[in-house]
């Protein structure tokens, strides 16, 4: 035996009778509506199984389910009592969407449903009890089980107001992160101006390179204002367009070679960015072109970052464990890749002249 429990709310056109589900306007509608909660394909979660678990138990039944009608299947959010996580939905929109699998499946047997819906009114889905005996419906359980399927919509309406507190709050961080990124320009701008304005070089030298500094940062917050991946960005597409705006602010060819592209946590990207633009930087200083940026998975984990020059090599007595005879630039870098947990070494160029600067750590 089938049954849809009337409802008790949902669209409804002038006459009351319910909206055809399956007119196309109204059907891309409703798919949107569903959508908006990321509810389909997800994982299992307790508070959904515990609202199966007691629908099987008021109606004294092997099988209870919460689905979410999709374009072509139901997805089961909870399936009490079966292994199965989907079944096909069927055409006719007159009858409940598990009616054809419910009569393939579990042949004059019982079953009884509630349907969810949506906030604005479409229905997306039901809670349903199904029996593979006849069974006797009484009211109270009816009541029940339309109470049961309002708990399931009130965790929807929470679930919707996360995520869209959650796409607020990624708005909000994105729009800090332009404005960031226009101070941080303008910051800049007034220091190149400054250098350009004094009359000793070595001030000039100093003030163009905390320009350059200011630069880096306000690269990375760009990137965070424009990227859409919430958390994560991939790193090799960003020092790409780094190295291409080093190139042409330092005038020098800044390359990047044999990279392996993987998304780093965003809280990674500053200090990598900014240790290129430091090594880069200094290798400009000192080596000249070219420079090489080289970015390579190692085992378990752990990554590679080395910039490569084609200089007169390393100085005699070098040695990036001995800040007190290393530059600002240099404290800089050994700062930044201690915040990335990694280690610092230097070394020869492998090509057989220059110099080779290279970053090891571990990606969250």
């Amino acid at each position: 035996m089938l049954h849809l429990v009337p409802p008790t709310q949902g669209p409804t056109s002038h006459d009351s009778s319910p909206i055809p589900a399956r007119r196309p306007e109204i059907e891309a509608a409703r798919l949107a509506a569903l959508e908006s909660y990321g509810i389909l394909d997800t994982v299992v979660e307790p508070a959904f199984d515990r609202i199966t678990e007691m629908a099987a138990d008021l109606f004294d039944a092997p099988i209870a389910l919460l689905g979410f009608t999709g374009h072509s299947n139901v997805f089961f959010k909870s399936h009490h009592g079966l292994t199965t996580s989907h079944a096909p939905r069927g055409a006719d929109p007159s009858q409940p969407a598990l009616a054809p699998w419910i009569r393939s499946e579990f042949r004059q047997g019982f079953h009884v449903e509630v349907p969810l819906y949506s906030s604005d009114g479409f229905e997306i889905g039901m809670l349903c009890v199904i029996d593979r005996r006849p069974r006797r419906i009484e009211e109270p359980q009816i009541r029940h089980l339309r109470a049961l399927g309002g708990i399931a919509t009130d965790l929807l309406a929470m679930r919707l107001a996360a995520r869209r507190t959650l796409a607020q709050a990624e708005i909000t961080t994105s729009e800090v992160d332009h404005r960031a990124m226009n101070s941080l320009q303008f910051v800049a701008s007034l220091l190149q101006l400054q250098g350009r304005a004094s009359a000793s070089p070595e001030v000039t030298h100093q003030l163009r390179a905390a320009a350059n500094r200011v630069l880096a940062v306000a690269r990375v917050h760009r990137i965070f204002s424009t990227h859409e991946t919430a958390g994560r960005v991939p790193i090799v597409a960003h020092l790409r367009r780094l190295c291409e705006e080093l190139s042409t602010s330092v005038g020098s060819e800044i390359r990047l070679e044999g990279a392996d592209e993987v998304d780093v946590p965003k809280e990674q990207v500053l200090p990598i960015g900014l240790i290129v633009n430091e090594l880069a930087t200094n290798a400009r200083k000192h080596a000249g072109d070219p420079i090489t940026i080289t970015f390579h998975r190692l085992a378990e984990g752990a990554y590679e970052l080395c910039v490569l020059d084609e200089g007169p090599g390393l100085p005699a007595g070098f040695d990036v464990a001995a800040p007190s005879g290393l530059g600002l630039g240099m404290k800089v870098v050994n700062a930044l890749v201690a915040q990335l947990q990694g280690k610092l070494t230097a070394h020869s160029n492998p090509v057989g002249r220059g110099s080779c600067f290279k970053v090891t750590f571990p990606i969250g």
